[in-house]
């Protein structure tokens, strides 16, 4: 037997505004200190562990390449959020290598590998992705809904539902199984 709560019980509704809070605060939060850290740093800074940093950083991208191929070829739906962290990390380390050889010999290197490697890498991940999402909802449209699914993925709500959701089915998911943990 599955307890499930309705997208109005008191505990839906204050998990929801909890998430909503913390993510409207994140963001809000984000623009003073992105003006702070833009008039406080220095623009120059010697720095320890430069390679841990640079070697971690490209461990995580590797492995996020590799969990991402390892779906593609199993051809599952959990390809399409590896994609989009692959090709964020993707556009993460382009930047950083120009910004960070900017005043170097090494800037025509990391344009070019920017340009010609991880970018387009990059967009192809974010396309396909996109394209996978597009066919998901169509084919899940066709099982619940009459007539053609709408055009862009912004007007589909999440789960197909318009207004509730998918914070609310998370939070429907969590506390009944907390309840039947209990």
């Amino acid at each position: 037997m599955t307890l499930r709560l309705a997208p109005n019980h008191p505990a839906a509704v204050h998990l929801r505004r909890l998430f909503l809070a913390v993510v409207t605060g994140s963001f809000v939060f984000l623009i003073p200190w992105i003006v702070y850290l833009a008039t406080s740093l220095p623009s120059r800074q010697e720095v320890r562990q430069w390679d841990v940093a640079w070697v971690g950083f490209d461990c995580f991208l590797v492995a996020a390449i590799g969990m991402t191929a390892l779906w593609a070829w199993l051809r599952r739906r959990i390809f399409i959020p590896w994609a989009i962290v692959t090709a964020t990390l993707l556009c993460c380390d382009a930047w950083f290598d120009v910004v960070m050889d900017w005043n170097t010999s090494d800037l025509y290197v990391s344009l070019l590998t920017a340009c010609l490697g991880e970018l387009p890498l990059a967009a192809l991940l974010f396309y396909v992705a996109r394209r996978l999402i597009r066919l998901s909802v169509a084919e899940a449209w066709a099982e619940g809904h009459e007539g053609e699914p709408p055009r862009r993925l912004s007007q589909i709500g999440l789960l197909g539902k318009t207004e509730e959701g998918i914070v609310e089915e998370v939070v429907e998911q969590s506390v009944t199984e907390v309840s039947s943990n209990s």
